[in-house]
């Protein structure tokens, strides 16, 4: 009996809101008496510590009540009978009014739309909506949706240390969100526009500075060497890996596409790229752009050698199988590309059993330190050095632009600028 009570003293708490006492209502009351996930009241008194004892008074009133077997015809929703203050009908809740919902209702459910209509894509779902903006939003999911609460948010977002681009994503998705709500009568109005005011902080780059390292490219000359040093390597997962990071270099692709690769998707003069592999979700998707291309390889006989290089030696020839596997036949994945290319720590004990950490760099880690190549670059600059060779070589652009997946103008703007010296052909 006693826990059953204890359980029941958590129906109504009292509650400081700048400064003034309000009553809050249990999730269970707030739904059965008032149709709201999580009714509040004023009581039009500032918080003192003589307020709080009249308070506290009202509230075992109204907690005796709700604890009396005859508590339907006791306690009285309207709080006249505790307070002499009617609750108005506007918060008293009406078949025709709205009924604001949760946070986290209001996010579920614009989630599931944005996938269900393909707005996004399963990764992106997962990794973004449903992990890392949903753990920032974490604090309020249980909250109903009012100005108070999105200004509340708002202050503790912008004084949390979030990826700044990614903040002002996940505010911009807010706003959607709260339109879509509106429309559906599910929200009275959008309270998320306040965050169209926000000014987000810009990255510590420039946004210039960014971009153009972003597009940075090895010589031809370093990519030698990168490709000669993984296949010359003393580490086992740096040799097996060299066919890969040869294959990235020699067609630009995307890392994902490299990882979903199959041999059924290797024709006689092209290869097909039509999905992509998630390293964090480990689904197939669609490519970037979300279309099929294809990638002409006809004469080109160091890719070619490559392909049949890597067939000779696979054991997963099969339709499914994919292309780029370890000797026992594991998935490829952008981490143990990472380990490879960057490098990794990994834990050692020492005599005394205390915890060790030593950092083991990889291949282009090394290459960089050694001053072997003029500087380091991540995995996805295989890409951008394919292009530039490329486009500095003269390939016809229309041809390059639909094998790689973008357009003519990116590649003016991202990677034939990188030549200073370019001129036009004396035909």
């Amino acid at each position: 009996m006693q826990a059953q009570k204890t359980h029941k003293t958590q129906d109504i708490r009292i509650q400081a809101d700048k400064g003034s006492l309000r009553l809050q209502f249990s999730s269970r009351l707030s739904r059965k008496f008032y149709n709201k996930p999580q009714f509040y009241k004023a009581v039009g008194r500032s918080d003192s510590p003589d307020n709080r004892k009249w308070l506290e008074g009202i509230c075992q009133r109204i907690q005796a009540d709700l604890d009396h077997p005859d508590a339907e015809n006791l306690f009285d929703p309207t709080l006249e009978k505790y307070l002499g203050i009617k609750v108005t009908p506007k918060i008293v809740s009406l078949s025709t009014a709205i009924a604001n919902p949760t946070l986290g209702e209001l996010w579920d459910d614009f989630c599931s739309w944005k996938l269900s209509t393909k707005q996004i894509c399963q990764t992106t779902y997962q990794n973004r909506y449903r992990r890392t903006y949903l753990h920032w939003l974490s604090p309020w999911l249980e909250s109903e949706i009012s100005s108070e609460m999105v200004n509340n948010m708002i202050f503790d977002l912008m004084r949390a240390d979030n990826y700044q681009p990614n903040l002002k994503k996940l505010f911009n998705a807010l706003v959607y969100m709260g339109d879509r709500a509106v429309r559906r009568e599910k929200l009275s109005k959008n309270f998320f526009n306040q965050t169209k005011d926000v000014i987000v902080k810009p990255p510590k780059k420039s946004s210039q500075l960014s971009e153009a390292e972003d597009y940075r490219a090895f010589a031809k000359e370093e990519r030698d060497v990168i490709i000669s040093s993984f296949r010359s390597s003393s580490r086992s997962l740096e040799r097996q890996i060299a066919d890969l990071v040869e294959f990235l270099f020699l067609t630009g692709c995307r890392l994902g596409e490299a990882f979903a690769l199959k041999w059924n998707d290797i024709k006689k003069d092209w290869i097909v790229f039509d999905e992509s592999w998630s390293t964090e979700s480990r689904l197939l998707k669609t490519t970037k752009t979300d279309t099929t291309r294809i990638f002409k390889t006809k004469g080109y006989s160091k890719l070619l050698f490559l392909l049949e290089k890597v067939e000779a030696q696979s054991q997963t020839t099969a339709s499914k199988g994919f292309v780029f596997t370890t000797p026992k036949g594991k998935h490829f994945d952008r981490l143990m590309l990472n380990e490879a290319w960057n490098g990794k720590n990994k834990g050692k004990r020492d005599d005394k059993d205390l915890g060790e950490t030593r950092y083991y760099p990889g291949v282009v880690t090394r290459l960089a330190d050694e001053g072997k190549i003029s500087q380091y670059l991540k995995p996805s600059s295989t890409r951008h050095t394919f292009i530039t060779l490329q486009a500095q070589s003269g390939v016809d652009l229309k041809l390059l632009a639909d094998s790689c997946g973008n357009s003519v103008d990116v590649i003016y703007n991202h990677y034939l600028g990188v030549n200073k010296d370019a001129v036009l052909l004396n035909l």
